[in-house]
């Protein structure tokens, strides 16, 4: 019997850049999945250290695209997607662990839910198993001011996983450590902003799908454990430019005129409090950091407009409805003076959101056998 008949295709496609010493671990997890139909695809950014050679050698099933240098997150991912030919894709970090049924949760939900555009599963941590991780943990939200935050860790408060984010729900975003992308979303809205280069680009691509009435799930079922700081550290000086030099680029992208004429200059004195308390604790590259990210955006407002202009014109969806999973405060105040350090803090306090974290009910079968993928609504 043909076990992936009736099964659509999986693209799994992996960006490597100098990361042989993670690529054992996440190739070998991937050997051991149970969902029979997959591609595995990684795209190396012209790694000098061997990377290519090790994975021809012990990985032949993988498919290699070499990009001819660094290109970064955003156009090196865009590169592999342009040649995967699966009907859903999971672009996934390298420095990943999967769990062997980590396929076959969202497949179900995707197959049940013709409007889900992109899906993430659970991301614990690699060095703390028992514990979610930092950038993704179960799924994306902004606040009011257009600061990301996920379930499970609000700034450097990270939950244990007691279960307690089991339910699949909806989300604003979904983390670039591990999702999963509809190949007929992508093709109708685009792909990764290759402006972006890295951070962030993951919420850019996912306001757009929600901009055009796609929706956004996590599906925790599925698991995954994630190296934190792996790539690059989170304490990083560099990782904080990019932060937030792509999170103004994506509001003054993305936002309606009224919500940015609103947003944007009651945000700013937010981000020069951050800086002044870099400078105070003597951190000084953070505060070089912010500055270099607000040089380079008020030095791209061309790029930036030409942008927004593209986003704006081809939208389907209003800010209000886009706002239902938006945090009504300030994930700022909130922690730092109120003392929340946990997402449920936060959906207690806010009723609309609350209101609309519609969770997806959906049975699915973890164990695929013969050539069906049970799954209703």
């Amino acid at each position: 019997m043909n076990r992936t008949a009736g099964l659509p295709l999986v693209t799994i496609l992996t960006l490597n850049y100098n990361g042989k010493r993670f690529l054992k671990n996440l190739f070998d997890s991937l050997r051991s999945c149970t969902y029979p139909n997959l591609e595995i695809i990684m795209a190396d950014n012209a790694s000098t250290d061997d990377s290519v050679n090790f994975v021809q050698s012990e990985y032949p099933e993988v498919k290699i695209l070499r990009n001819a240098e660094n290109y970064m997150f955003a156009r090196g991912n865009n590169e592999g997607l342009k040649i995967a030919n699966g009907k859903y894709i999971c672009v996934i970090n390298n420095d990943v662990e999967v769990a062997p049924d980590f396929v076959e949760p969202v497949v179900a939900a995707f197959e049940a839910n013709p409007h889900l555009a992109a899906a993430q599963p659970k991301i614990l941590a690699m060095q703390q198993r028992n514990h979610l991780e930092y950038s993704g943990a179960c799924g994306g939200f902004i606040d009011w001011f257009g600061y990301p935050f996920v379930r499970g860790r609000l700034f450097q408060d990270i939950e244990k996983d007691d279960g307690q984010y089991d339910q699949p729900c909806g989300l604003f975003w979904a983390s670039g450590a591990c999702i999963f992308l509809r190949k007929t979303a992508i093709d109708a809205v685009g792909v990764f902003d290759e402006d972006f280069m890295m951070h962030m680009e993951e919420i850019d691509l996912c306001w757009r799908l929600r901009l055009n009435g796609w929706d956004i799930g996590a599906f925790p079922a599925s698991k995954i454990w994630h190296h934190v700081g792996g790539t690059l550290n989170k304490d990083n000086p560099r990782k904080m430019y990019w932060n937030y030099r792509n999170n103004l680029f994506l509001l003054m992208k993305n936002l309606s005129r009224k919500n940015l004429l609103i947003r944007i200059p009651m945000r700013m004195p937010l981000d020069f409090l951050a800086l002044a308390v870099e400078t105070a604790k003597g951190r000084l590259g953070n505060s070089a950091a912010i500055l270099r990210a607000y040089k380079w955006v008020f030095s791209h407002l061309g790029l930036i407009l030409r942008k927004r202009r593209e986003v704006q014109r081809s939208r389907t969806v209003s800010d209000e409805t886009i706002f239902e999973r938006v945090y009504s405060g300030s994930i700022v105040f909130e922690y730092f003076v109120l003392g929340k350090r946990k997402f449920s803090d936060l959906r207690a306090a806010d009723p609309l959101l609350a209101k609309n974290l519609k969770p997806f009910e959906i049975k699915y079968s973890r164990n695929i056998t013969g050539a069906t993928l049970s799954n209703e609504r």
